[in-house]
């Protein structure tokens, strides 16, 4: 008679609700947050690339036909017609992009250009004539900067049509970032609250996406009172708004210096234990992020693929080469003292080496079955 061990078997996981959960996390405010006014800009432009070793656009894009003879006017060049130009493999037209910092940008520095070819095979040796750079949202209107400079591109790419111009861009325009406003402008926005007072300063705080949520910004706020309160010689600094906004209060004795009132609240702690569960799905990088008390349903899963493999002992009780037996079967148990998670489930697929794809069929499988108490969302 076969004696199989119960440890191939069935997987039994089990751990304290102490060692899960005695010691909480403590983040600070900034870790989880950014201000509202904080935040990338692009500038955009259209603009001509030259030196190109026969793989520009050619006569073909009157775009690009277009384009040179405009250039070639400004410095006294009459063409009557575009075939004037012959066939200039050698020009394309591209787009340019430029990211401003999240904490913007002054006068006289430089950022990185991207660089996206529209017809031609390869920007390779290719340099990008002076380019003028706008706001990428045309109600803004006026000249933010120029792009130029030679284009960098990744010869042992498949794709030789974007390219990358290092310190390519100079800002001719300030580009600030205004994170302190009046109680008027914040009602104006549609954040209507008695506390909020029409003269008064504030700030906002916005919880990042992946930590969004009603009792987040609760504990936000909470945490900011306790901490600023005194200090700020009001009874409420800051308030909830919804689930991703905390509105924070600029007393008058700090609106001339701000920053470091903005510094307090961001370095204010908060307790992590009121993550949201989320499970965060990256096909591409084939990543699956827990955050949060993932927990399920009691559950047996069985799926293609799985396998739990069973030794079968000899006679004398040794095991050096022993014959195996598979079954498709994998069972979920933590001994009564807490429902399982999805922390125990991976660990577990994880141990029989089941690929990422049977992963996430068996997890996406539970959810819509009503046995996981969490939020999936996935990323691109």
């Amino acid at each position: 008679m076969k004696k199989f061990s119960k440890t191939f078997c069935t997987l039994i996981i089990s751990f304290s609700a102490m060692d899960a959960f005695g010691q909480l996390p403590v983040a600070r405010v900034g870790d989880v947050t950014h201000l509202q006014g904080e935040g990338t800009n692009v500038l955009v432009g259209y603009g001509l690339v030259t030196g190109l070793n026969g793989t520009g656009d050619g006569k073909k894009s009157l775009a690009t036909m277009a384009a040179l003879a405009t250039t070639l006017e400004r410095f006294g060049q009459s063409f009557p017609s575009l075939d004037d130009l012959g066939n200039p493999k050698n020009v394309a037209v591209v787009m340019i992009e430029v990211v401003v910092p999240d904490h913007g940008v002054r006068e006289g520095e430089r950022l990185e250009v991207s660089v996206t070819a529209l017809q031609a095979k390869s920007l390779l040796g290719g340099r990008l004539l002076s380019t003028p750079l706008v706001y990428h949202d045309r109600t803004v209107e006026g000249l933010f900067g120029f792009a130029q400079g030679g284009i960098e591109i990744d010869e042992e790419s498949d794709t030789q049509t974007n390219g990358l111009i290092r310190g390519g861009a100079r800002m001719e325009r300030d580009v600030l970032m205004n994170v302190v406003v009046y109680g008027s402008d914040i009602s104006a926005s549609g954040f209507r609250n008695n506390w909020i007072k029409p003269g008064q300063t504030y700030m906002t705080v916005v919880l990042d996406e992946p930590h969004a949520g009603w009792s987040m910004a609760a504990a936000i706020s909470q945490a900011i009172d306790k901490e600023l309160s005194v200090s700020a010689n009001v009874e409420r600094v800051a308030l909830a708004v919804d689930s991703k906004n905390i509105i924070v209060l600029i007393p008058e004795h700090q609106r001339n210096d701000a920053a470091s009132w903005i510094r307090d609240v961001e370095r204010t702690p908060i307790l992590m234990e009121s993550n949201e569960a989320r499970i965060t799905i990256n096909r591409r990088s084939q990543t699956i992020v827990i955050s949060g008390d993932t927990r399920m349903s009691p559950v047996i899963i069985s799926q293609a693929g799985l396998t739990v493999t069973v030794a079968s002992p000899l006679a004398d009780g040794t095991i050096p080469r022993p014959p195996f037996t598979q079954e498709n079967f994998i069972a979920l148990d933590v001994a009564d003292k807490r429902m399982p998670n999805v922390n125990d489930l991976l660990e577990a697929l994880n141990r029989l080496k089941v690929s990422f794809k049977d992963r996430l069929a068996i997890i996406e499988e539970i959810h819509r079955a009503g046995k996981l108490h969490a939020k999936i969302m996935y990323e691109s």
